[in-house]
């Protein structure tokens, strides 16, 4: 049900075409080769280091077992971005999706993690979850959390000085979530 409307064309603000298409097994290379030609600093504060083929492969497995819905974009055939909802199946976090929103640099400021946030939205919708979770480091993804603050997220917590850079500089941690409803219409 979730990939018939997939491969998605979407047009940037700068007038770029991506492509938008559930993550699928033959992908492990394209995204490790993704994270590995970023910069340090912009994927340091993933949980997971995504240079690392076999937290691919753990991601792409989650993926079959519905434990996330993934999606990349492609941009002339080059991954430019990947986003994930991570879902609970069990437990009193099961009515709650996560996102994990990662855009190129060169393709930050062109909407394409806006793109990225209402696709995995309106998927949670369809899934029933009632609210989703995104997390982001004070003074690195401030852009970020202005955007999603536009797309009707509000701050739910702030931890003080818990997340610390490759420099041992410390940030505070923004949450932020966004309740859903049944229908677009809803909102």
């Amino acid at each position: 049900m979730f990939d018939e409307r997939y491969p998605k064309e979407i047009i940037l603000k700068d007038h770029n075409e991506v492509i938008l298409r559930p993550v699928e097994d033959g992908d492990h290379e394209g995204l490790v080769g993704f994270f590995q030609d970023m910069h340090l600093s912009f994927r340091w504060f993933l949980k997971e280091d995504p240079c690392d083929p076999g937290v691919i492969q753990k991601w792409i497995e989650n993926q079959k077992r519905g434990k996330a819905f993934s999606i990349m974009a492609l941009c002339r055939d080059q991954v430019v971005g990947t986003a994930a909802l991570l879902l609970r199946p069990y437990g009193g976090r099961k009515h709650v999706g996560r996102l994990r929103i990662v855009v190129a640099p060169e393709f930050t400021g062109r909407q394409l993690g806006t793109w990225l946030v209402f696709d995995l939205t309106k998927r949670a919708m369809e899934m029933g979850l009632q609210k989703i979770r995104a997390d982001f480091v004070v003074g690195i993804e401030d852009m970020a959390i202005r955007a999603f603050r536009n797309m009707g997220f509000v701050e739910e917590g702030l931890l003080k000085e818990y997340i610390q850079d490759q420099n041992e500089r410390y940030y505070d941690y923004q949450i932020m979530i966004k309740h859903l409803h049944k229908e677009w219409g809803d909102f």
